[in-house]
């Protein structure tokens, strides 16, 4: 009967030390870095005419917050262009170094989160300013990622520890008393994470050859995927259309 059990038992935990060995492994940087790798670049288009934004009524701290505001979730240039759309590569598991700031600064400006799409690398430390006259209650939603609800008085700030931010994912940043104040928290899970500029354009560089998936992410219009080839030393260009 012993020999029956250790039989199931053997299996099960290597099945256990199998799953656990691939949730422990994480991008490594390759020595030297890349050697003629390829490069994405490209435009995040808006399909059609953005709706106009809705208003945001500012009722509490008028002085310091202003007047009602629109909606900044969803920023379209005259021309098109989408801002703050995350685009990253997924599937390399060695590459580059992180090009990342060692220590990020978010901030609470003028009742706004600033910037209102932040990338940040795992497991790195930071710090949450709030640059106003008057207190925010800063509260972080994430499936474990970082969950934090704490009151952050008139310039003053918040450290957030290094390692506190477990693994890669998206956080969404809100204010207890200041209900339209929303911002994002984008954790890369490597350093070919990229966000769109004011007129929907982003790079990617010293990408290792090969066959991937760009995944895109975009606070109002969602998440979606594409294939992508990198051929050595070469340049692809893409244009992506996103529409609500």
């Amino acid at each position: 009967m012993k020999q029956v059990r250790w039989a199931i038992l053997i299996p099960i935990c290597l099945f256990i030390l199998g799953v656990n060995a691939a949730e422990a492994a994480e991008y490594a940087v390759q020595a030297g870095g890349v050697k003629n790798g390829g490069t994405v670049y490209g435009r995040v288009i808006f399909k059609g005419t953005p709706p106009p934004p809705k208003m945001m009524k500012v009722d509490e701290d008028v002085a310091t917050c202003g007047p009602d505001r629109p909606s900044e979730a969803l920023l379209v240039s005259k021309s098109g262009g989408i801002k703050n759309v995350v685009l990253s590569i997924e599937g390399i598991q060695s590459g580059k170094k992180w090009d990342f700031p060692k220590e990020f600064v978010y901030d609470q400006k003028k009742c706004r989160f600033v910037p209102r799409v932040l990338l940040i690398k795992p497991k790195s430390k930071g710090v949450v300013l709030n640059s106003d006259p008057v207190g925010h209650n800063f509260h972080t939603v994430s499936k474990g990622i970082y969950n934090v609800n704490k009151k952050i008085k008139a310039d003053a700030k918040m450290v957030v520890a290094e390692d506190k931010i477990r693994r890669s994912g998206t956080v969404r940043a809100k204010c207890d008393i200041h209900s339209w104040m929303e911002g994002w928290w984008v954790v890369a899970e490597t350093p070919y994470t990229v966000l769109s500029d004011e007129n929907g354009n982003f790079s990617i560089k010293d990408i290792p050859p090969g066959t991937y998936k760009l995944k895109i992410w975009h606070e109002k219009l969602g998440e979606s995927q594409q294939p992508v080839v990198i051929e050595t030393g070469k340049t692809t260009e893409l244009s992506i259309n996103l529409k609500l």
